[in-house]
């Protein structure tokens, strides 16, 4: 794989982990996120090798009084059904008898969902305490279940919800998780506004079919060593007769991942044709980094909402990596959503902890 193949991989794995942006942190079997307004959430996740997949999420939005939400996600598979306890029973907190849950994003996991106070409050309680939630399939009629008991690890629970506390300002106050103290909740500092991108109009403006072979040059160039096996791919107008050139770059693509590079600007005029910059603001997951992304893996964009939106998959799977979305403002791409998951395990997309967002206005 070439540099710049490499350098996207890495970014959506390791740059949200690195000592300089501390939105992302592991903590034994556990790993929690903080995004720029201070929402954050906790994963609890089972071995890699246990055959069916179950997690545990954690969710608190960043204002003082934002309620606790922990959410049970259970691939059913052949079960008809599940049950849930801690290792120690005789601790509570934990929904009682036969559950199937609520459909997910994929059809083979169930969700159940305490957002309670009194209930959540009891169920985090429980988790200070336990070593592990043990989750016994039942299997349907007829079904043989290889692995019908999975086991959630609880070991760095109370670190990584200790950590929240820490990032959301409430040590010490009425409202922490864990390190609870005399402070009122007034004592939590106000959430962060998030940053306001105002989208461009989409344009109904029609794409050339045909190109200048100084524009497709321009494209090639764009991608590692001049890759001769570069396309234009698409071409998308973005108004006041701009348009966005999307061109493929195989020589630094991999079997899931593939890098794309994008060249702004008119038709008809190579040399007024400038790279896009993808550009990511101070604090998001590469915010440190030298300068502006070259390229996206696996975008894609949608003109009625002006935005270029972007995949990176950790493996072929897909439940690790990153995704993000650019939304034109008219003059740039700016940075409105970012998801992390560094931990592939079977997580879907839909889940993975919110690390950058922005209010767009359209």
């Amino acid at each position: 794989m070439h540099a710049i193949a490499r350098i996207a991989v890495a970014t959506a794995l390791t740059a949200i982990a690195s000592s300089a942006h501390a939105s992302f942190k592991d903590f034994r079997d556990w790993l929690a996120a903080c995004d720029n307004l201070r929402n954050c959430s906790a994963f609890a996740v089972n071995s890699e090798a246990d055959d069916a997949a179950a997690y545990l999420r954690i969710d608190r939005g960043g204002a003082a009084d934002a309620p606790v939400i922990v959410t049970l996600s259970v691939e059913l598979r052949d079960a008809r059904g599940y049950t849930i306890a801690f290792d120690d029973h005789a601790l509570s907190g934990l929904p009682t008898g036969t559950l199937v849950g609520t459909e997910g994003e994929a059809s083979d996991y169930r969700r159940v969902e305490i957002s309670n106070g009194q209930a959540a409050d009891a169920l985090i309680a429980s988790i200070r305490k336990a070593k592990a939630i043990v989750i016994t399939r039942l299997p349907a009629q007829g079904k043989k279940l290889d692995t019908p008991v999975s086991r959630i690890s609880l070991s760095g629970a109370v670190a990584s919800l200790l950590w929240i506390d820490d990032q959301q300002k409430r040590l010490d106050t009425v409202t922490a998780l864990v390190k609870r103290g005399p402070k009122p909740a007034s004592a939590v500092p106000p959430q962060p506004k998030a940053p306001v991108i105002v989208a461009a109009q989409p344009s109904k403006t029609k794409a050339p079919e045909k190109h200048s072979p100084a524009l497709l040059a321009r494209g090639r160039k764009l991608c590692e060593d001049d890759d001769k096996a570069s396309q234009l791919e698409e071409v998308n107008p973005l108004g006041n007769s701009q348009f966005l050139f999307q061109f493929s770059c195989p020589g630094s693509s991999g079997a899931y991942n593939f890098m794309n590079v994008f060249l702004i600007g008119p038709v008809g005029n190579a040399q007024a044709l400038r790279p896009a910059a993808f550009r990511r603001p101070p604090g998001s997951g590469d915010g440190d980094s030298d300068g502006p992304a070259a390229g996206l893996m696996n975008p894609s964009f949608d003109p009625e909402t002006m935005t270029l939106s972007s995949f990176n998959k950790g493996r072929g799977y897909g439940d690790c990596g990153g995704e993000e979305q650019w939304v034109w403002d008219g003059k740039a791409f700016q940075l409105a959503l970012e998801r992390t998951m560094t931990e592939c395990r079977r997580i879907p997309m839909d889940d993975w902890p919110v690390t950058w967002q922005a209010q767009v206005k359209r």
